[in-house]
């Protein structure tokens, strides 16, 4: 992130002044151990569930559902048909060529069988190639997708139209490869033109099982990340005829520091007073220190500061009362 300049050797020095935590680096002749693994184990504290930091929410492409189905494999680019019979399918990964040309002709590859046909209008979105992308439009009057394109061959898990470009670059899916845990989910009424769209918000969960009721789905999940750039997606009940697009929000999984040189991103600067107090805990923890439980109740006290800002925007709202309720007039 921009606003995060402070880099683990610096936490790393003042946890030193403490002088249970001399040495920190070079034991055992390893020049960043145990410090850099504490660093790390300090982050992924920080950004494990339920922690929903607004600095590190990532808002998922869009995903298109399918009528009676319930499970969906998702790379972040959907291929979809509109209609009384519309249907959605994930895109395969640039990586993997999912998008190519010859000539104008161009061939789309899905991550799994769909339910298109020769003549319908598809439409296509999150492609990391632009010019494969159609456009929603919502002019404060209605709201449309255009930029579709006429299926002329269908496969099994790939279809072909004709493109108004050739020699375009080989696209698809960009991958999602932060996936941490999904925290929020709303979807919006495909196939109606309303503005706005007709949304409604679903509820986030851990894992579903799988089910046969259709009707409008009430909660999602991701089921599995594949560990590919992809993931498996269930939503509970199975999605009747009305289509959804679904947007997930997800919270980014820990990254990997690998040198001390390495800044405490994603968190921001202004969040300083978490991620010491965490790296603290972490390092007594590692020297198996009877000061350790102390200092992670600290470190839950400097959480809930930091998360704090975030509550009091609901409750300042719909909860805080204009006067104090201890206050009788006495």
């Amino acid at each position: 992130m921009s606003n995060t300049t402070t880099k683990l050797q610096g936490i790393v020095n003042l946890a030193s002044t403490h002088v249970d935590l001399v040495p920190l680096a070079g034991v055992g002749g390893y020049s960043n151990e145990p410090a850099l693994s504490i660093c790390n184990d300090a982050i992924q504290e920080l950004l494990c569930a339920p922690l929903d930091w607004k600095f590190n929410s990532v808002e998922m492409p869009m995903l298109v559902t399918t009528p009676s189905k319930q499970d969906y494999q998702f790379g972040g680019a959907i291929a979809f048909t509109l209609g009384a019979t519309g249907s959605g399918a994930g895109i395969d990964l640039t990586s993997n060529n999912a998008i190519t040309q010859s000539g104008t002709t161009t061939t789309v590859n899905t991550l799994e069988a769909h339910r298109f046909k020769v003549g319908d209008t598809v439409y296509m979105s999150g492609n990391t190639v632009a010019a494969f992308n159609s456009t929603f439009t919502d002019d404060g009057s209605t709201s449309t997708w255009s930029g579709g394109w006429v299926i002329t061959a269908v496969g099994t898990k790939s279809f072909t139209f004709t493109h108004a470009n050739s020699g375009l670059s080989t696209s698809g899916a960009p991958g999602i490869t932060d996936f941490g845990w999904l925290a929020s989910a709303t979807m919006v009424e495909m196939n109606n033109n309303s503005s706005p769209q007709n949304s409604r918000t679903i509820q986030a969960v851990r894992e579903l099982e799988p089910w046969s009721r259709v009707s409008t789905p009430e909660k999602v999940c991701v089921l599995k990340d594949n560990g590919d750039g992809t993931l498996k997606i269930r939503f509970h009940p199975v999605p009747g005829s009305t289509q959804w697009g679904a947007k997930l929000v997800y919270q980014a999984k820990a990254p990997l520091k690998v040198a001390l040189t390495d800044t405490w991103a994603p968190f921001p600067d202004e969040y300083g007073f978490v991620y010491r107090q965490a790296f603290l805990w972490a390092a007594y923890r590692y020297l198996r220190s009877p000061i350790a439980d102390a200092e992670y109740a600290k470190l839950q006290q400097k959480v809930m500061k930091a998360l704090g800002g975030a509550d009091r925007e609901t409750s300042d709202v719909y909860v805080t009362p204009a006067e104090n309720l201890m206050d009788m007039g006495w």
